[in-house]
């Protein structure tokens, strides 16, 4: 037995079957369209006043010599600018930045031999950071959540003129020490919450109030060298000769609260208007009929 197709049977399969062979082409369309449409570049520029933890940087002073000073600000500016590229209301992007030196020049007992040597330090922050806004875009004040990670490049002026070091358990060498700035990686992190406020169609403020983590185990000062605590004798031989010694890295934490203001402006993505739109759908559409048979094009041929 044999089945006939009439015209009106053929004409609706044909179509369906040019509709679902355009599919994937059309979905990738769609979602490429769709992504060009949300991904927008940025650049912008900010700058803060940041808290800074002071004690452990006093605490280095007591393995130099003096006591009980006060060198540092708790508080200092730092500026910077930054690149990224947001989409929708999440925006990605890489800050650099610069803290301004703060220190002094300690007041050591022997100031024959330290006259010019100086405690200062300063940072240059590097890190990348992913902040989401809550509400809409076009939320003239829009509020946000972020946070970031990176590293902090911390060039110490240390305040010390002569090294100690112990090549075995019974002798001591002591050697003088430059006071050259020397560069520490500390690790980096943020955390904050803050507004977007948009000043026009692609320029908007950002404020943020965070907390940094700026911190390092141990302070290299060159040629595989670390400041350590001053030892502790811990085991000793029947003459009295320390054979063994306790020592540990001294650590800095200048981890404190932050606040910052960002200003970004953000380059126009391939938004597609309404012509646009129409001309796609119109496209799609030539392009089905173009796979279609020409019996159904023309159903009275």
């Amino acid at each position: 037995m044999r089945i006939r197709l009439t015209s009106g049977l053929l004409t609706p399969l044909a179509m369906a079957g040019a509709v679902l062979c355009t599919l994937p082409s059309g979905v990738n369309a769609w979602d490429e369209d769709r992504v060009e449409s949300q991904i927008q570049p940025y650049f912008g520029v900010w700058t803060g006043m940041y808290l800074v933890n002071t004690q452990d940087l006093n605490g280095v002073l007591d393995y130099a010599g003096p006591k009980n000073e006060d060198l540092f600000s708790s508080v200092l500016p730092a500026l910077g600018g930054s690149m990224g590229v947001a989409y929708g209301r999440l925006h990605v992007g890489l800050n650099a930045g610069y803290q301004l030196v703060d220190g002094g020049r300690p007041n050591f007992k022997d100031s024959s031999t330290t006259t010019n040597y100086y405690y200062r330090y300063q940072v240059i922050p590097v890190d990348v950071n992913v902040d989401l806004a809550l509400l809409p875009n076009e939320t003239p004040v829009n509020l946000l959540v972020g946070g970031s990670i990176g590293i902090g490049l911390v060039g110490l002026q240390l305040p010390f003129y002569q090294l100690f070091s112990t090549p075995d358990s019974l002798h001591t060498t002591v050697t003088y020490y430059h006071n050259d700035v020397n560069w520490n990686s500390f690790l980096l992190a943020t955390a904050y919450v803050g507004v977007r406020i948009n000043l026009a169609r692609r320029l908007n403020l950002e404020g943020q109030l965070g907390w940094r983590k700026l911190s390092s185990s141990e302070i290299d000062i060159g040629h595989g060298t670390q400041v350590v605590e001053a030892y502790s004798a811990t085991s000793v031989d029947s003459s009295g000769k320390v054979i063994s010694r306790n020592q540990s890295n001294v650590p800095i934490d200048l981890s404190a609260a932050y606040v910052r203001a960002d200003i970004r402006w953000t380059f126009a993505s391939k938004e597609m208007n309404d012509e646009d739109r129409a001309s796609d759908r119109l496209r799609r559409m030539h392009d089905i009929l173009a796979m279609m048979p020409s019996s159904v094009k023309s159903p009275r041929d």
